[in-house]
């Protein structure tokens, strides 16, 4: 498939009769696909985190079954909806647009939030000329999550996120040791779940552990994690450590049993560190930092965050898409 696929069958067509027996879109619905959090320098070295976003007139009609199904043939991590879009000259969104989004997981797990398909459909809308980019936008989606974004002239879109207060999670050391099969350290104040609109439990290790981790993701015990998610009720663990000498956060590692199997080692998540910076006590407001992702195979991404007022904070990040879709239905 390239890019910018068409999904559907002809009528009466062998694929047609295949299809009758499963959940399929109506013909005509678009899926743009690409990455997230490349290098906007050098899109093509590997990095960044692939994203599907739905695109067209009859994305609102799809049902819950048409939408999971389309989320499982993907084959990315999230599949985002554009439900709706909006052009807006008010208050919360002066001389910009609204985005109404679904996003979901191979599994079909609704996310609130999710940076890399933000930045994802907004690269796709801007290419199909649905927004325009230098415009504010203000992104809601179906499970409640909400961002504020904008799209800069030199292809960097900067997401804005508030954080929730943070909940703490405790007697988990034994789940966590056999899931990841580390010994992490003491965890006897507890771990904290941390928030932008996609829960996350958030673990500091020591940069020594984070080594030996990354070596044993190939052995990670996804049904105990699938487990440890519902028992909590959260999108992933993120897994980060800090420099030795800034003290600032430097690598992190995510994993989500929603994501499926083969996807449970995200290879960007941005929610996720934005959640631990915005919480993280040695960060003050303005600073900015870089954040490196990682998986089994080494460095995935590289995140640009930025520690607003309050519970403000800010991640950015380039978008390559691996084909240009030529239309849209228009906003409204």
């Amino acid at each position: 498939m390239s890019g910018t696929d068409k999904i559907g069958s002809r009528p009466g067509s062998p694929a047609a009769r295949t299809a009758s027996r499963r959940v399929v879109p109506p013909a005509g619905v678009r899926v743009v696909r690409g990455s997230a959090f490349v290098d906007p320098r050098d899109p093509d070295n590997g990095l960044g985190n692939p994203f599907a976003v739905v695109v067209s007139a009859d994305v609102a009609a799809l049902s819950t079954a048409q939408r999971q199904a389309l989320a499982r043939r993907t084959g990315a991590p999230e599949t985002i909806f554009v439900d709706a879009v909006r052009r807006r000259n008010g208050l919360l969104c002066p001389s910009g647009y609204e985005l109404d989004l679904t996003v979901l997981t191979p599994t079909g797990k609704a996310l609130g939030a999710c940076a890399h398909g933000f930045i994802g459909t907004v690269h796709a809308l801007t290419q199909t000329g649905a927004i325009t980019a230098g415009l504010d936008l203000l992104i809601t989606t179906s499970s409640g999550g909400s961002a504020r974004a904008s799209l800069s002239s030199g292809g960097t879109v900067m997401l804005q996120f508030d954080s929730s207060e943070p909940l703490i999670a405790y007697g988990r050391e034994q789940a966590l040791e056999e899931i990841f099969h580390v010994p992490l350290p003491s965890l006897a104040d507890g771990l904290p779940v941390l928030s932008v609109g996609s829960p996350k439990l958030t673990v500091e290790v020591t940069p020594g552990a984070f080594v030996r981790l990354q070596r044993q993701l190939d052995g990670l015990d996804y049904d105990r994690l699938m487990a440890l998610q519902r028992e909590l009720d959260v999108n992933g663990i993120h897994l980060f450590c800090r420099n030795d000498i800034t003290g600032m956060p430097e690598h992190a590692i995510q994993t989500n049993a929603y994501l499926g199997r083969n996807l449970a080692v995200d290879r960007a998540t941005g929610v996720s560190s934005a959640a631990q910076v915005s919480a993280d006590p040695r960060i003050h407001a303005g600073r900015q930092l870089q954040v490196t992702q990682y998986t089994q195979t080494g460095r995935s991404a590289v995140l640009t965050l930025a520690k607003g007022e309050g519970r403000s904070v800010w991640v950015g990040g380039a978008a390559n898409l691996l084909d240009h879709p030529t239309a849209h239905p228009g906003s409204s």
